[in-house]
């Protein structure tokens, strides 16, 4: 018998740097000298130079996260959980699954020729300003800590995760879309109430 109820969590996990503003300017300072046989005034020039951090997040009240059932663990299904950036400079976005997969969390083990693991995709789509995006598909399994051959697979850093090149300001469009075409593995699913996996995205600025 297969089980028919699978569940995925998404959890907010933020990495970014805060940004601190400021701007380049001018100063000029202007001040009376008084010497034997010199003007009564001088002149002193100030440069002053700032910077501005680079910073990303998710917008306030836009973050991924939620808990969504997907149904029946054997069947198709499809589901977008949107959100929204906003980062003053190109962003990289990662992901990681706890599992690879929906796992059957109360069957410690299986006989042979059965699974407890149902596999799906994931898409991670992201828009930024002036039309800017970037987007990728993995399988669940290439999305575990330390697991390789996903280009999102995260925590995000400046150099890991999915690099959208443009800052995005609030931009609408962002996306994880969590799929799957129906359970098509050889081995039987075990009976089970709760499949289910979390997902935890991250943003950072990228480089």
């Amino acid at each position: 018998m297969r089980g028919s109820l699978c569940s995925i969590s998404l959890e907010f996990a933020l990495v970014a740097s805060l940004a601190a503003c400021a701007s380049a300017a001018s100063a000029q300072t202007s001040g009376r000298a008084v010497y034997a046989g010199s003007p009564d005034a001088a002149i002193l020039s100030v440069n002053v130079t700032a910077s501005v951090s680079a910073g990303c997040a998710f917008s306030a009240g836009a973050a991924p996260g939620g808990t969504y059932s997907v149904g029946n663990v054997e069947g198709a299904y499809s589901i977008d959980v949107t959100f929204r950036l906003r980062c003053n400079t190109p962003s990289r976005v990662g992901i990681v699954s706890d599992n690879g997969g929906m796992k059957a969390a109360d069957v410690p083990s299986v006989p042979a020729g059965y699974s407890r693991l149902a596999p799906y995709q994931i898409t991670l789509s992201l828009a930024g300003d002036q039309g800017s995006t970037s987007q990728a598909t993995c399988q669940s399994p290439t999305l575990t800590a330390g697991a390789g051959g996903c280009v999102f697979r995260g925590p995000a850093t400046a150099t890991t995760g999915l690099r959208l090149p443009g800052p995005s300001q609030d931009a609408p469009g962002s996306f994880v879309r969590i799929s799957s075409p129906g359970y098509s593995d050889p081995a039987t699913l075990i009976a089970s109430n709760s499949y289910a996996d979390r997902l935890t995205v991250t943003v950072s600025p990228a480089t």
